[in-house]
């Protein structure tokens, strides 16, 4: 595994030091292929995922939900008269703590796929278990030109580092109790066409015995993010 410096780390993802914008932006890859004006993928503070998907004008949608695959499937195509559309759809990792939701452009005939898989939100933030992860709430949202927007609020007092393993090309975000005075993140990654790109949260805690983060500190992987694309 590889420590990022920011001299290196910028030319693979953007880190802002700022609050994170929720500007809007498309999952569009050609601009004579106008078929969203915006899409966001988020988890709030209580664990709730929702897709948040608006049309254009003339754009039509055929939503699906494969229970069994615990999948949404979104196909968007172009139709004369049609007006411009605003959904939301709940989302819910389940019992397999994970979801997949599939946003299909019919014009390019291409596929943008997105696994998540975390702790169901019935599980993850209860008086038993309030530090689950150290994250507050994050967000997935793609900006039309073969990028995507990952934005992340941490909770307080937590310090932020990032890596990437060199044998996977997994990017790892490192959340660990400490004095980290800002919250907002947002860190921009480069689609590679056929590849898909794994997001992973690595939540650090407190050795019991000495109160102090160690290396032998517990830790748990989660959520992790998958983002990918297919024809």
């Amino acid at each position: 595994m590889k420590n990022l410096p920011l001299s290196i780390f910028a030319i693979i993802t953007t880190l802002i030091f700022s609050s994170c914008s929720q500007e809007e932006t498309t999952f569009l890859e050609e601009p004579s292929s106008e078929l969203f004006g915006k899409v966001m993928l988020s988890r709030n503070a209580s664990g709730a995922y929702t897709l948040n998907l608006e049309t254009n004008n003339n754009v039509a949608s055929s939503i699906t939900n494969d229970d069994k695959a615990n999948s949404l499937d979104i196909d968007l195509y172009s139709e004369t008269g049609a007006v411009k559309e605003s959904i939301s759809e709940s989302m819910s990792t389940g019992s397999e703590e994970s979801f997949f939701v599939n946003l299909k452009n019919t014009i390019t005939d291409r596929t943008f796929k997105v696994r998540v898989s975390d702790k169901d939100i019935k599980f993850s933030r209860t008086e038993l278990n309030e530090q689950d992860d150290h994250l507050n709430s994050y967000s997935i949202i793609d900006n039309g030109d073969n990028t995507f927007d990952l934005n992340f609020t941490v909770d307080p007092l937590i310090d932020v580092d990032f890596t990437q393993d060199e044998d996977t090309g997994e990017y790892i975000v490192h959340l660990e109790p400490g004095e980290g005075s800002q919250a907002d993140y947002s860190m921009t990654f480069e689609r590679q066409e056929g590849q898909t790109t794994d997001i992973t949260f690595v939540n650090y805690y407190s050795s019991p015995e000495s109160g102090r983060v160690t290396t032998s500190t517990s830790r748990i992987r989660r959520p992790k993010v998958s983002v990918g694309e297919s024809d």
